[in-house]
């Protein structure tokens, strides 16, 4: 079950002292958009991805080039060096580990493998806009030696993914590598494989310890990520709620052991934050929501707390719960709105709003909003598609015929 030390850990409002502030213009949609997009944390599984329409004639026969070329004849230069780690897929398993490397033409290759040792190479070209679902025959060629014919699909307009199966060749190819093209009728696209040989052996090796390793990164200048900024999928979710000016909230001065959650947001007046833990076999969603609200009521010193939560939801691929929980003390009432899901991956997430009396009504929208989003996505799971920390170059199933 959850750790009742983690439970325990109530209120960014109280360790942050941030019940105060108050920022202007926030603001909550009134209807919950109808296509939520695809999210990092976990939604129910949507099974295998639809297999993407063959291109039609008129398509772009080759969307490997830049879309701003440029007279650089040789291969694009690796920028700085390789940054990546593991990716959980959407029921908080762990799936697969990419890398990723910014080149001096603007374009990012990607590599990732999952645990059948499948790669899939990726590359984003900046300013395309390429159809989405659609497929295109490519040529993999490392160092004029190795070729491979495949069929690259765009799962965003400015990402191209080449699924490769399971290829110990290429893998190694690109590893001893100094350059791969990527070539389809019209267009060719050349990188060269600085770096590769080690960071390729540490993407292995973090597949084969299904991601209990530090993040890769070889590169010399770290770019810091804004301080205001919540990651993509985060983002998104949120977005997808109707939430509007959404401000990150640091909690890197206060002790890991006391974080309120493992990530804080401030909307206008009121605090919210995430916390997922991954639970035990056979855990309910019903005893686990139960055991964080009595928790977090045992937090309410010097004040009077009461609680209700709704009935839970069974729905396709994802347990749903909402509640909240209030604190009356004599300075007025504190208010947590929550919405917590438990996956079949056994990953259980806590999303809370906490708000003061008079911004009660905003609190409770932002989870109402929250719960409708994951509903609609139970229903309706979008198309597969990566977000913040996970590389679009996940491996798809291997393909069937020999390379």
């Amino acid at each position: 079950m959850l750790d009742k030390a983690v439970a325990a850990a109530l209120s960014s409002l109280l360790l942050l002292g941030a019940a105060a502030a108050h920022a202007d213009g926030a603001q909550v949609a009134e209807l919950v958009p109808v296509n939520p997009p695809t999210m990092y944390y976990p939604a129910p599984s949507s099974g295998p991805a639809p297999a993407p329409r063959t291109v039609a004639p008129s398509a772009p026969a080759a969307p490997a080039a830049a879309a701003d070329p440029t007279e650089k004849t040789g291969p694009a230069e690796l920028e700085d060096g390789w940054e990546g780690g593991p990716s959980r897929d959407r029921d908080g398993k762990f799936a697969y580990c990419a890398i990723e490397g910014r080149f001096d033409t603007g374009h990012v290759l990607m590599i990732a493998r999952n645990v059948k040792g499948e790669v899939n190479l990726g590359m984003g070209i900046p300013g395309a806009e390429l159809p989405n679902g659609e497929q295109w025959k490519v040529k993999v060629v490392v160092d004029g030696k190795l070729t491979r014919e495949r069929r690259a699909l765009a799962p965003k307009p400015d990402m191209l993914v080449i699924p490769n199966g399971k290829d110990e060749e290429l893998y190694t190819a690109l590893m001893n590598g100094k350059e791969v093209v990527f070539a389809s009728d019209a267009d060719r696209m050349a990188f060269a494989l600085k770096g590769t040989k080690k960071v390729l052996t540490d993407l292995k090796t973090c597949v084969d310890k299904a991601g209990a390793v530090p993040p890769i990164d070889t590169r010399t200048k770290k770019v810091a990520a804004r301080p205001d900024e919540l990651p993509e999928g985060l983002a998104d979710l949120l977005k997808a709620a109707g939430v509007r000016d959404v401000k990150r909230v640091s909690l890197e001065n206060v002790p890991k052991g006391e974080r309120p959650a493992d990530m804080a947001w401030r909307i206008g007046p009121i605090v919210g934050g995430i916390r997922e833990r991954m639970v035990e076999e056979g855990s309910k969603l019903e005893d686990l929501s139960a055991g964080y609200v009595d928790a977090m009521k045992k937090r309410c010193e010097g004040g009077t707390p009461t609680a209700s939560l709704s009935a839970v939801e069974d729905l396709p691929g994802l347990m749903l719960r909402t509640g909240s929980v209030d604190c009356a003390l004599k300075e007025g009432k504190m208010h947590v709105s929550l919405t917590f899901f438990l996956s079949p991956g056994r990953l259980f997430t806590i999303l809370f709003h906490e708000a003061q009396e008079a911004d009660i009504g905003l609190a409770d929208k932002v989870r109402d909003n929250l719960a409708e989003v994951l509903r609609r996505l139970a229903v309706n799971p979008p198309t597969a598609q990566p977000s913040s920390g996970q590389s679009p170059a996940a491996p798809a199933p291997a393909q069937t015929g020999k390379p």
